[in-house]
């Protein structure tokens, strides 16, 4: 067996471009010698993820890749970047997610969204949990949820949506605003499934707990709170209703402590989790006491 040093010698070769009467007569084509030159590039690549060499795999990928894009197969050199992707991706995510990209690329121009979707929420994760990009996982999220909501494949639009609106509250963002409108779309799209119903106290929970964090939007997060009580009459009921009912009151009289107490009771029986335990403590350090002069607008 040839090693993979071997093979990618004579890969290489066979992308230098050959000339003459002799070799066009004998049909030695220079696309049949990139596409002989990117089986040897991938028999290499597999050797070396034998071998535990991802770095080297991954390398070996891409150019097995770039003679498949030569020799004019551009789903081939897409599914060859995808497998560059997955050797980068345990020892050098960066350039995991720069082949993912290309490939993505290469999937949108032959029209394959579903697919482009399922790897742009997969970028996604990549962005957000091993180069701690926010602003880029945001955007593969995003991405993602359009391209499966053209799909109409509504539940992993959402999920996708969900993700991106989490991240829009992350430290490094601070988008209440968007991220709040988001759960609020969502919880609506979502009232008439019976799948997805269950999880509606927790879209408006999060919805109400972005409009106060959002500058103390306290007469926007009443509104809010009204709206989803006529859309799911079963919310009055919920201890996440109780919660955002004593949240609004403690923001509007300018008290903390009331916000903090109120998050302590809810903690005890409903766990609250890393964002939600940031984004309350967002608002108990924003408060301050309310004018006298402001007027309330619930439209």
């Amino acid at each position: 067996m040839s090693s993979p040093e071997e093979l990618i010698a004579e890969a290489t070769k066979k992308t230098k471009k050959s000339s003459g009467f002799l070799s066009s007569f004998f049909g030695s084509s220079q696309q049949s010698k990139y596409e002989d030159a990117a089986d040897l590039y991938v028999e290499a690549a597999n050797l070396y993820k034998l071998q535990r060499r991802s770095a080297e795999a991954g390398h070996t990928f891409e150019k097995a890749a770039e003679c498949q894009k030569l020799a004019e197969s551009p789903d081939e050199a897409a599914n060859t970047l995808v497998e560059a992707y997955k050797a980068y991706k345990t020892e050098v995510p960066i350039e995991a997610a720069q082949c993912l990209e290309k490939a993505i690329i290469m999937f949108v121009k032959r029209g394959q969204f579903r697919r482009s979707a399922t790897f742009k929420a997969d970028l996604g994760e990549m962005y957000e949990n091993e180069l701690h990009d926010v602003a880029k996982a945001i955007k593969s999220y995003e991405d993602a949820s359009e391209w499966y909501k053209g799909d109409s494949a509504n539940a992993l639009a959402n999920k996708c949506a969900l993700k991106a609106a989490d991240l829009y509250c992350d430290d490094s963002i601070h988008d209440y605003a968007k991220a709040g409108q988001v759960y609020e779309s969502i919880a609506k799209d979502s009232l008439n499934n019976n799948l997805a119903k269950w999880s509606l106290k927790e879209y408006f929970l999060k919805a109400i707990l972005c409009r106060l964090a959002d500058g103390n939007d306290y007469a926007s997060a009443s509104a809010c709170l009204n709206r989803f009580k006529q859309w799911d009459p079963s919310f009055e009921t919920t201890r996440e209703c109780e919660f955002s009912t004593k949240l609004i009151e403690a923001v509007k009289e300018g008290n903390p402590d009331s916000v903090a107490t109120a998050s302590r009771n809810f903690d005890k029986f409903s766990r609250l989790d890393g964002m939600k335990v940031r984004i309350l403590n967002k608002i108990k350090g924003n408060i301050v006491e309310a004018p006298d002069q402001l007027e309330e607008d619930f439209t």
